[in-house]
């Protein structure tokens, strides 16, 4: 076999014994004859750790002394799995963002690759010994380390795989695969043994958490084979592969992949000084490389949902936009998430926002804002409502029509 890229979330390095447990996984693959690279993420919930330690500290923490913060998580990480495999005699080198050459833009916590050099990664494979590299991390042109924003290890690591041309990129995680819902919230929830990259995209940016959506769109524009897969299991997992290996359904009729509910955005409401000035508002975002989910314009009234930790920096920037009198005031509702159905062909059959609509109402729960595209149908609920949204619309979707047919 060639060369592998592997990468393991928090929850699969989130201890010592599963530090071991992915060091016998390597062994395994290593056993079979392939080479790997492997990246890492940070044990279980450091990061959250470590950002809560920067607030106890400072109010409003300086965006590049919360890189070299951050970036500790994933170095504990890599150190301690080459650790456990040198326990195994397979020689390792683990290597951080910057010596592995993942070359950035200079943004801090939500930088984008330039490229990637990987020239230590190549000699360590040569000298037959596994790269164990830093997820979520790199280096800027002016040498500043940096970070890729939440998920940014699916990243580092499709991204690895794209530039050592590896044979495919298996990124691990503590469920099975891809799910038509949160099977930690619906059991019931249907695993697929394959989803078409754009779906694949809608499902992680609307709050699917077993991908990051930049990972995705990495490997559909380099050809990286990619699968999720469980660390604890040997289920074959999901691929995520082109929209014409899919196995073919009804030909023109609509089809729900997934259904997903991302409490981690707030509905923003931006009421503009004139509506040609809406690009002000949108460059600002593009500048900072900060997401926004759905935007709807009516008027001069503008709603669209943004990243809750990001919440900070938005409210930054758009007290400076009022001030420069691009906007007229703005509103935050806390209290409002985006629940989505993900699929494929809904601008081709308008009962499709028709169903999510009644589903909902059959179920009381109040919609305040929608929106619908050929991918996806996405309506702000309130987040008190939103699981039993979820479960309302899966089982519509999947255990209604299944017992149907």
């Amino acid at each position: 076999m060639g060369l592998i890229v592997q990468k393991y979330g928090g929850t699969s390095v989130g201890t010592p014994e599963r530090i071991r447990a992915v060091a016998d996984r390597i062994a395994r693959a290593r056993a079979e004859g392939s080479e790997l690279v492997v990246v890492v993420s940070a044990m279980g919930h450091t990061t959250d750790e470590l950002i809560e330690l920067a607030h106890r500290v400072s109010q409003e923490p300086p965006h590049r002394e919360m890189d070299m913060l951050l970036t500790a998580g994933e170095r504990i990480s890599m150190a301690l799995l080459s650790m456990a495999l040198a326990d195994r005699k397979i020689p390792a080198l683990s290597l951080t963002g910057s010596q592995t050459g993942i070359i950035t833009d200079g943004g801090h916590r939500r930088a984008r690759i330039h490229r990637i050099l990987g020239d230590r990664v190549r000699q360590a494979i040569s000298e037959g010994k596994v790269a164990i590299v830093a997820g979520f991390q790199g280096v800027s042109e002016k040498k500043e380390i940096t970070t890729l924003g939440r998920g940014g290890s699916d990243t580092t690591a499709v991204a690895l795989a794209a530039a050592l041309k590896a044979e495919y990129c298996d990124i691990f995680t503590d469920v099975d695969g891809v799910f038509s819902a949160d099977p930690r919230l619906v059991p019931s929830a249907h695993r697929w043994e394959s989803v078409s990259h754009d779906q694949m995209v809608e499902l992680a940016t609307r709050g699917a958490g077993v991908l990051h959506p930049r990972s995705v769109e990495l490997a559909k524009q380099y050809g990286v084979p990619l699968r999720v897969r469980n660390s604890l299991g040997a289920s074959e997992g999901t691929s995520v592969v082109a929209e014409t290996d899919l196995k073919p359904r009804g030909m023109e009729e609509y089809r729900v992949t997934g259904v997903t509910c991302d409490r981690g955005r707030l509905l923003l409401k931006v009421e503009l000084e004139r509506a040609t000035v809406i690009g002000a508002l949108l460059d600002r975002a593009a500048e900072n490389h900060l997401s926004l989910l759905t935007p709807v314009f009516s008027g001069t009234l503008v709603q669209l949902f943004i990243e809750r930790d990001a919440e900070g920096e938005w409210q930054r920037h758009l007290n400076e936009l009022v001030v420069q009198g691009f906007l007229r005031s703005y509103e935050l509702e806390r209290g409002v998430v985006p629940l989505s159905v993900v699929g494929d062909r809904f601008s081709q059959d308008g009962t499709a926002l028709a169903e999510v609509l009644e589903t909902l109402a059959q179920s009381q729960i109040s919609v305040t804002m929608g929106t619908s595209s050929a991918l996806a149908i996405t309506v702000a609920v309130p987040a008190t409502h939103a699981d039993d949204a979820v479960k309302a619309l899966h089982a519509r979707y999947f255990e209604n029509r299944r017992e149907a047919k």
